[in-house]
């Protein structure tokens, strides 16, 4: 009789031990649920770093096809001819005989050349 209530005793000692286990298992398992959420961002901030570098590279090279009478928009909306292509500056004619000095960054876009009308 003393046997069995000391096994009886033991028993339950080692339930508690089983499920710390468990509960340890279970946090493991929460941080792999969270693994194909970080490998979705990291994805979506791949494409988007991507994306931005493409724009880059087209708004560098048109700012490197810009000469001498090109017609573009500033960035504040304005139209005008490019009068001068400086190092890091355009003169732009705005109006006849008005002429501003514009930062590479002020250049918004540059407009198709004109094709001359058929008759």
């Amino acid at each position: 009789m003393m046997l069995s209530l000391f096994t009886a005793a033991a028993a339950p000692a080692a339930v508690p031990a089983a499920g710390a286990s468990a509960a340890q298992q279970s946090s493991g398992g929460g941080l792999m649920g969270m693994l194909p959420i970080f490998i979705i961002f990291g994805v979506m901030i791949f494409f988007m770093m991507r994306s931005q570098k493409k724009q880059q590279q087209k708004r560098e090279q048109m700012l490197s096809k810009i000469a001498k009478g090109t017609k573009v928009v500033l960035s504040s909306g304005l139209l005008g001819t490019i009068e001068e292509v400086r190092e890091k500056t355009f003169v732009v004619e705005i109006a006849s005989g008005v002429r501003v000095e514009v930062v590479q960054g002020g250049i918004g876009d540059v407009l198709p050349a004109a094709e001359p009308e058929k008759k």
